[in-house]
């Protein structure tokens, strides 16, 4: 069987947890809520930092857009004191050095060439559009004219009607005008 008699300290802990339930506030000393408030943004300071991780990217950017080229430290050549094998070693690591060396180059040149044709494409979109513009100009120029000359015709065929309809009705061509 439980026993119903607790303890004084586990009613305290039992009335501070109460307590700590209903509080809306969190308790904190006032040095640190002092300090907490008079927390102002430095915005030199953050300037400052903005400029500098923009000079570390600009510096990443430069430093990755150059070629890459790991020279090989290990290279042997035919000199004294060379091993019979060493002779051999030495020209498989300059054919690899060298293979290496030219697809670079001719990484480069594909990129180059590259570069080049989506600069050409992109001058002869220019004037194609150039051309197309100046097209549609010309055609929206030769609708207006004929808009104008087809209004001008109506109304000529109009006066004429009214003037022969006048003549015709006895001075009341405008009532017959549509």
């Amino acid at each position: 069987m439980a026993s119903s008699v607790v303890s004084g300290r586990q009613l305290e802990k039992w009335e501070k947890e109460r307590e700590d339930a209903n509080r809306t506030e969190i308790p904190m000393p006032k040095a640190a809520r002092d300090s907490f408030n008079s927390m102002q943004p430095n915005f030199n300071a953050l300037a400052k930092f903005e400029k500098k991780l923009d000079r570390f990217t600009q510096r990443m950017e430069d430093k990755d857009s150059g070629v890459k080229t790991e020279a090989i430290v290990n290279v042997m050549s035919s000199t004294a004191g060379a091993g019979s094998g060493d002779f051999h070693t030495y020209r498989g690591f300059r054919k690899k050095e060298n293979a290496r060396i030219a697809d670079f180059e001719a990484a480069r040149k594909e990129d180059e060439a590259r570069r080049a044709w989506e600069a050409e494409q992109a001058e002869r979109e220019a004037d194609v559009l150039a051309k197309r513009s100046k097209k549609a100009a010309k055609r929206a120029r030769q609708k207006e004219k004929e808009r104008e000359r087809q209004q001008a015709e109506k109304r000529a065929r109009g006066e004429a009607s009214a003037a022969a309809g006048g003549a015709a009705a006895g001075g009341g061509g405008a009532a017959n005008c549509r």
